[in-house]
């Protein structure tokens, strides 16, 4: 069996970072591999990869740029890939990347009890080393044309939807759960509950969207899937991802955060040392770049008392926090996704029509250096492999 596995290296990371851009792919930790086939523990199922997409996280595992108190909970060296569409017994899934205290073979833990099964204490223990799939010494990820998963994270997909739109369940996922995390209203669970849905959206009047590659725009399509009908702009830097940001449903899309806020009527004030104050904005703000500085700009262009969920995972990096507490502005952390959540947004693919457009590049295994050339020179937006 091939596969792309990654093995961490300091001096790699450093030669990566230095040839920068313009040699993205030449002194990466990462090569493709004759890997013997994957052995199946107890309640899992061999999997046959269809798709496997190139994430932000990856990216930022290849370039060293993760922020490094986060390297205990992985383990390498491991197959990449959690964003995983494959077939099981010619049936079409779409794999829940988890590991948690079930696979891990532990009882619950309090996470796990009340369905929070994706911030599960035990992520680091029991049978398997640190991780989830595709962070995992143990059991690889979607990057090699086979898999194992355990059979409680394989989700049949509908025949309705093309293979480039099930390819997305997972970052989908991602979505669906900000958006819960920060304006949903749950109630209380009990553990027969748990695989229930049971809240409802309380929405924001507007909605600014800071990013528009593969979370971004799957954020503006979630949503108008999951109801919301007030005013959503959008910021997106390049042409292509403008105009999938307006068919997604996006009322409004500028190139820059600073012309949202100034359309919007937000108020610029001056301050010393060529600094930069705000009243005014927007009650909602996605933060979904991934930037360092797209949680500081989320941090100005929000009114104030409103809210701003983190759905790009910027790693560290210098910031004010003075509007947090001079504008009394609540900040909702976001990490994958529960079962609950993944189970709901297969179950939404159907409706999430348009977002395959995303997908714009395919590659082999073979083609690595290239796929990954084109995810970092963003080329593309969604740019997977197809082993």
């Amino acid at each position: 069996m091939r596969g792309l596995l990654f093995t961490p290296s300091i001096p790699r990371y450093a030669a990566a970072k230095l040839l920068g851009k313009r040699y993205p792919a030449r002194a990466l930790s990462l090569q493709l591999a004759t890997l013997p086939e994957p052995e199946r523990p107890a309640g899992f199922e061999r999997l046959k990869v269809r798709l496997s997409g190139i994430c932000g996280s990856d990216l930022a595992l290849l370039y060293g740029k993760q922020a490094p108190t986060l390297s205990g909970m992985f383990s390498f060296p491991a197959i990449l890939g959690h964003e995983i569409l494959a077939e099981l017994g010619g049936v079409r899934v779409a794999v829940n990347p988890v590991l948690a205290c079930l696979e891990r073979g532990l009882p619950d833990c309090p996470a796990c009890a009340r369905g929070d099964d994706h911030l599960c204490l035990n992520v680091a223990e029991g049978n398997f080393g640190p991780g989830m799939l595709g962070f995992c010494k143990d059991l690889g990820g979607g990057w090699a044309q086979r898999m194992v998963a355990h059979r409680e994270r394989i989700f049949p997909i509908a025949e309705s939807v093309p293979d480039e739109r099930a390819v997305l369940t997972e970052p989908a996922a991602v979505v669906l759960h900000g958006l819960r995390q920060a304006w949903g209203e749950s109630k209380p669970r009990t553990k027969p509950e748990i695989h229930h849905m049971n809240w409802r959206m309380n929405w924001p009047a507007q909605v600014l969207v800071i990013g528009a590659g593969t979370i971004g725009l799957l954020a503006v399509k979630m949503l108008r899937v999951l109801g919301f009908e007030g005013s959503l702009w959008a910021v997106a830097r390049h042409p292509r991802q403008a105009e999938l940001a307006r068919q997604l449903g996006a009322n409004q899309v500028f190139p820059s955060t600073q012309a949202a806020q100034q359309a919007a009527g937000a108020r610029r004030y001056r301050g010393i040392l060529g600094s930069t104050a705000w009243r005014g904005g927007f009650e909602g703000v996605v933060e979904a770049s991934g930037s360092p500085g797209g949680l500081q700009e989320a941090s100005w262009a929000v009114q104030e008392g409103g809210r701003v969920l983190l759905l790009g995972a910027p790693a560290t990096t210098f910031h004010d926090f003075s509007p947090y507490w001079f504008r009394e502005i609540g900040l909702i952390g976001s990490y994958a996704y529960s079962w609950d959540d993944f189970a709901q947004t297969v179950k939404l693919l159907p409706e999430m029509e348009g977002v395959e457009a995303m997908v714009t590049h395919q590659f082999g295994l073979e083609a690595w250096p290239e796929a990954i050339k084109t995810a970092v020179t963003r080329r593309g937006i969604k740019v997977v492999f197809k082993p």
